[in-house]
């Protein structure tokens, strides 16, 4: 359903969005409009500031000088001591002039007045300054300063009222000027706003012709989207009707073969047949991912979870390949790792698809070499599946490839590190890069949930690490050595062989490397054996005193298991088992309990 209504709901919020961009642009010449009356006031709010407090302030000193003028006129002997009364009168008359002198009021009277006005000023101040000196007298009861400081004022009254007229003129023609200055400006911001107000209209009408034309793509591409979903289908109906048709044909062939592999007396037919039903099986594993490769491209692949047992399903898809590793003589070693549970959620046919398709990707470039599959838990953690599938816990398990062959070429390892989902990176270009069969795992892993990582050295190897989620109870704990009580030799042949049997054998018996000085010391000795089995693989090269000293161990009761290849090159020796690749868990577990 949420995909259904996902193309409708991209539509919706992109109409939305264009209806949005046509309201900004309204708002945007609107407020573009309103800048005309917003200067206009904002130009006579500034002009009547600058007019008001000049002309206040200097009328305010011709008003202060009066008011003192009248006060010493009005003064008598009864009105002694004074008490500060004269000072008091005579400073309001020098806090105009310091208004009028400092401070952005003088800044604005000496621009607007120029030097005439700063010279009355300074005249005014200075005669002031001088009465000073008398109202102090005035202060200690002489009235006699009476007649001599209104003489002062008086003379000073032309003085200030030229300041005022001047400072009057200077106000209006600075105010005049900048208002002339201002409407200038305003003339200015009326024709950029016309401008602005010109853009936006046009912008309104780009605008809704470019709509237009959106909107014209957007029903374009929903019906290219929907040839392209209506072509997908009928891509994954052409392949699984193909799948349908080709499956019940291979599994008849298989039927049939297996049918005649039982009626042939003769062994190499029976192996020709064994070869050619293996291989109609990987056929038949192929088209699966074939068509699993169309159901991803069309984001129709779902997953089809079932319990079942890991190990089992891990070998039988070794098992399968046996003829393709025989053919390119890779040895092959599958471990489970004994924390992981018998019983797992998984879907196991997805998961037989990418073992099988990544191993035949694989083996050609590990001619003469060793290959181990290993299955163990995960440490990376669990993003966009569900905590829980039934009554299991879903964790990340991690399944690795490691080999000692020639490493991944550079193509591979370049489509491996990019984004398959990527819509840039195409399903036919992945092809074309790192081929068919990795480009299927790589969807796989990642519609699966998982992830897909990889190291590689050339000449040296490669180890390809899948970490797939999956239904499993609590990881156990590995079982420890004390637990253990037979005891398992390996004789070393210093390659990666050790390791993998080493790490097969450890679940089950208390392992122990033994190298080919210590099995000679170990039989010249004639010490006791602390082992009753000796494993030794096909990379080991015997001589004939080895085997001398391999039959003593045989008299002290020492059971020998050894590969099919050294069991043909020795005829002459006799072992107790004989093992074959791909090496697993069940078949050395069934060969070591046949001589208990």
């Amino acid at each position: 359903m949420a995909t259904e209504q996902g193309p409708e709901a991209n539509k919706q919020r992109k109409r939305t969005l264009i209806n949005f961009l046509i309201i900004c642009v309204c708002c945007s010449s609107l407020l573009t409009f309103l800048l005309i009356p917003l200067a206009d006031n904002s130009t006579r709010l500034n002009a009547r500031q600058v007019f008001d407090s000049s002309r206040w302030h200097s009328l305010q000193l011709q008003l202060q000088t009066y008011r003192l003028m009248n006060y010493l006129s009005d003064l008598s002997a009864d009105d002694l001591p004074v008490n500060g009364n004269a000072y008091f009168q005579y400073d309001l008359v020098l806090s105009r002039v310091d208004l009028l002198r400092k401070g952005d009021l003088g800044r604005h009277i000496r621009n607007f007045a120029n030097g005439r006005a700063t010279r009355l000023l300074n005249i005014i101040s200075g005669e002031l300054e001088l009465i000073s000196l008398n109202i102090e007298h005035l202060e200690n009861g002489r009235l006699d300063q009476v007649p001599i400081i209104m003489e002062r004022l008086r003379s000073l009254d032309s003085q200030i009222t030229d300041f005022v007229v001047i400072v009057n003129q200077g106000a209006n023609d600075y105010v005049t000027k900048k208002r002339a200055e201002l409407d200038v400006q305003l003339e200015c911001i009326q024709f950029i706003s016309l401008i602005l107000l010109g853009i936006s209209a046009a912008l309104l009408f780009m605008t809704f012709k470019l709509s237009q034309v959106f909107r014209q793509s957007l029903n374009r591409t929903a019906r290219l989207e929907q040839r392209i979903e209506d072509i997908l289908n009928s891509k994954v109906d052409v392949i699984s009707r193909i799948t349908s048709e080709l499956k019940p044909a291979i599994t008849s062939i298989i039927s049939r073969l297996s049918y005649l592999k039982q009626d042939s007396a003769k062994e190499s037919t029976q192996v020709a047949l064994e070869r050619v039903t293996n291989h109609n099986s990987q056929i038949l594993t192929l088209l699966d991912g074939y068509h699993d490769l169309i159901l991803i491209e069309a984001n129709k692949l779902k997953p089809h979870i079932s319990e079942g047992a890991i190990r089992d399903h891990l070998e039988y898809t070794i098992q399968a390949l046996e003829p393709t590793f025989s053919a390119h003589n890779v040895r092959v070693i599958c471990q489970v790792d004994p924390r992981i549970p018998s019983l797992v959620d998984t879907d196991y046919k997805r998961l037989h698809e990418i073992l099988t398709v990544l191993l035949l990707q694989i083996t050609p470039l590990c001619v003469d070499a060793e290959l181990m599959l290993n299955i163990r838990p995960s440490t990376l953690p669990i993003l966009r599946v569900p905590e829980k599938h039934n009554d299991k816990a879903i964790k990340m398990v991690q399944i690795s490839l490691k080999d000692t062959g020639e490493g991944l070429p550079e193509a591979i390892q370049s489509g491996l590190r990019s984004n398959p989902f990527n819509p840039t990176n195409t399903v036919a270009n992945q092809i074309q890069q790192m081929g068919l069969g990795f480009t299927l795992c790589h969807l796989l892993i990642g519609s699966l949930d998982g992830e897909l990582h990889f190291s590689t050295t050339q000449g040296k190897g490669s180890e390809i690490w899948i970490d797939l989620p999956m239904g499993v109870n609590a990881f156990a704990n590995q079982p420890g050595a004390d637990n253990i009580t037979e005891s398992i030799a390996v004789l070393s042949s210093d390659t990666f062989l050790d390791q993998g049997l080493e790490a097969l054998l450890a679940s089950s018996y208390q392992v122990q490397l033994l190298s080919e000085e210590q099995l000679t010391m170990l039989v010249l000795n004639s010490a006791d054996v602390s082992f009753s089995w000796l494993l030794i693989s096909d990379k080991t090269t015997l001589s004939s005193l080895q085997l001398e000293y391999l039959k003593q161990l045989q008299r002290q009761s020492v059971n020998i298991i050894w590969c099919a290849s050294l069991a043909r090159k020795y005829p002459e020796f006799h072992a107790e088992a004989v093992y074959h690749y791909p090496i697993t868990a069940s078949q050395l577990a069934a060969l070591l309990r046949s001589q208990d």
